[in-house]
């Protein structure tokens, strides 16, 4: 008897546990305004779980190709468990399934079938050039259309795919999905301080801001920080004037965290035109291509070292260390003290350098690790980041070209595209690699 009641006990809670694990899906559809996004929303029978994801994997994927899916967490607070499945190939074929955790059970729903994505009618041109295919790096290279027409943001997978795409204001240089990758914000090049222009796409385009209030004066470049915000540099009044770094919070309001200026170091015009916020030192690093240097600041704008320009009776005082470079842009500070730029130099003359940066209290070094001249060029923009796995990314925004090197900067593999500045990804979900 005792233990004909212990089956039935047992047999009880496996079917408890199996009405628990019901999963309905409410919604399994494309988005309409960017046919590559999928959207799906579900709820699971016997209360709220603690964690969940949607795991969607490309049907019939041939063995080369590297964008295979992906795993999409669940935000719980959202009506529906409201999910966007990313990085979905065009016309293609998707499988997904969610798991969910609730009370250290994990519930897995069937498999269920993703309607067809959609194409884009204008999408980029890109194509693809594989050098040495075992060196690859899968990921995402989220990009723009720089001084190219027609103007755009878009995405492109680690096959050479488009798999995201909106317009974008006029000559936008950088495109940046935000710090919690709800929305994809571009800015314009605005180099002279007339028609600047941001806005913002959500990423299943449903929503949309265009000419942002308050960064009309925007230019060049902007980062992302944790809470949905963004820090755009911003002209003043005057030609080549300092720039002040904005912040802009979601619910519009504004802040200025400090001027970039001679407060920061010394010129005679300023050109400010990069910039990335790092979260391991809560600061900034800033490019300027007038006085040829880079700064690190911190959020509330105290410089901590200087690298190329002029250092003497600079506000870095002894954390300066000058170079002899001409013109720079898009750059890369790494956690280590890995630093490398891009030199657009004179007459197409393009360097990427690396440097060893030392920072000890009260002093600054800079130690030139290499000094790499490709086949590319670029008079304009031009974009470096050093990937996890440790290759390199270059950007030759005028000779639209994306070059991928191995650690012993060999050519890997090149995406011929109209580009502008660039931003390399392992997945479109998170933080961004670099912001």
């Amino acid at each position: 008897m005792r233990a004909l009641v212990l089956v039935l006990l047992l047999a009880a809670a496996c079917e408890a546990r199996g009405r628990s694990c019901a999963f309905t899906v409410s919604k399994n559809e494309v988005s309409a305004p960017i046919p590559t996004v999928g959207v799906v929303e579900w709820s699971l029978a016997g209360g709220a779980p603690s964690s969940a994801k949607i795991v969607y994997a490309l049907r019939n994927a041939p063995a080369a190709i590297l964008n295979r899916g992906g795993e999409a967490p669940v935000a719980l607070a959202k009506p529906g468990y409201r999910t966007l499945l990313l990085g979905l190939k065009q016309a293609s074929d998707y499988t997904f399934h969610i798991e969910a955790v609730r009370e250290g059970q994990t519930c897995t729903s069937p498999d269920y079938v993703l309607p067809t994505t959609g194409s884009f009618a204008t999408p980029p041109p890109v194509s693809l050039e594989v050098a040495r295919p075992d060196e690859r790096e899968p990921g995402f290279i989220v990009t723009s259309s720089g001084v190219f027409l027609p103007a755009s943001a878009f995405i492109i997978d680690a096959d050479g795919d488009v798999v995201w795409y909106s317009d974008a204001p006029e000559s936008p240089t950088r495109a940046l999905m935000d710090y919690e990758g709800e929305n994809m914000w571009m800015i314009a090049l605005n180099v002279i301080n007339e028609g600047g222009e941001m806005r913002f796409v959500s990423m299943d385009g449903a929503a949309q801001q265009r000419n942002v209030a308050g960064l009309e004066a925007a230019h060049h470049d902007f980062t992302v920080l944790p809470g949905g915000k963004v820090a755009a540099l911003v002209w003043q009044l005057g030609n080549d004037p300092p720039s002040d770094l904005v912040i802009r919070s979601p619910d519009g309001s504004l802040t200025t965290a400090f001027t970039i200026g001679g407060n920061l170091y010394l010129s005679d015009s300023y050109h400010a035109d990069s910039i990335h916020y790092l979260p391991f030192a809560d600061g900034f690093t800033i490019s300027d291509r007038n006085p040829n240097l880079y700064v690190k600041v911190s959020a509330t704008g105290v410089v901590d070292w200087q690298l190329g320009g002029v250092c003497d009776r600079a506000p870095a005082d002894s954390r300066c260390a000058p170079q002899s470079w001409l013109v720079n842009h898009g750059h890369h500070l790494l956690e280590d003290g890995t630093f490398v730029l891009f030199n657009n130099g004179v007459n197409g003359a393009n360097h990427v350098m690396e440097f060893e940066l030392g920072a000890a209290p009260g002093a600054f070094s800079a130690t030139l690790v290499k000094d790499y001249v490709g086949s590319g060029t670029g008079e304009t923009l031009g974009d470096v980041q050093r990937l996890p796995g440790g290759n390199t990314l270059v950007t030759y925004s005028t000779d639209a070209r994306i070059v991928e090197l191995d650690r012993d900067w060999n050519e890997v593999q090149t995406f011929n595209a109209h580009v502008g500045y660039t931003s390399w990804r392992p997945t479109l979900y998170g933080p961004p690699a670099r912001l």
